[in-house]
């Protein structure tokens, strides 16, 4: 892994579209780092030392642009594939890990974008008092729920129906 070929590589990395990249290409780099760290260490000569310094400096430097660069276009991708726009061809090109970066992204845009644009009826919520310790869940109004026993709680009227149906909570009677 030299310098020039990380160039090389950097520079596909700006052009237009996500280019294919080797699974393993920041490992690598990592690698060859820890390499001139050790080599660094046995080091005599000054000169030597501050050679071995930039080259460090210089992957470090690389590999960062590589990574910025790839990950701005793997949000832009994200959000075009959101929008609708066809991005197949591209997400070809990336790692496993980018890949994963790219579908968290997209489910979170995608629930966003259904938040935002979905017409939200207005819920009921019932007051119920937990009998048992219930795992923690999210609710169809979006909060997370952690529920002890002998907690009193506003919630969803779907939450609390399939809590009181199942003899995990009851329903409290407000009067007034």
């Amino acid at each position: 892994m030299d310098i020039d070929e990380l160039l090389e590589i950097l520079e596909r990395t700006k052009e237009g579209k996500l280019q294919k990249i080797d699974e393993d290409l920041y490992a690598r780099i990592g690698e060859r780092i820890e390499e001139l760290e050790e080599k660094k260490e046995r080091a005599e000569r000054e000169e030597e030392i501050a050679r071995i310094e930039d080259e460090i400096r210089t992957l470090k430097k690389i590999r960062r642009r590589i990574f910025e660069a790839r990950t701005g276009k793997i949000i832009k991708l994200a959000w075009a594939k959101v929008c609708d726009i066809e991005v197949e061809e591209e997400t070809d090109n990336m790692t496993s890990a980018e890949k994963g970066l790219f579908e968290k992204l997209v489910e979170l845009l995608e629930n966003f974008k259904r938040l935002v644009f979905e017409k939200r009826r207005r819920e009921k919520y019932v007051l119920v008092r937990i009998r048992k310790d219930v795992p923690e869940f999210v609710g169809i109004d979006g909060k997370t729920y952690k529920l002890k026993r002998e907690d009193v709680v506003l919630l969803p009227e779907p939450n609390a129906k399939a809590l009181i149906d199942g003899g995990v909570a009851e329903e409290i009677e407000v009067k007034g």
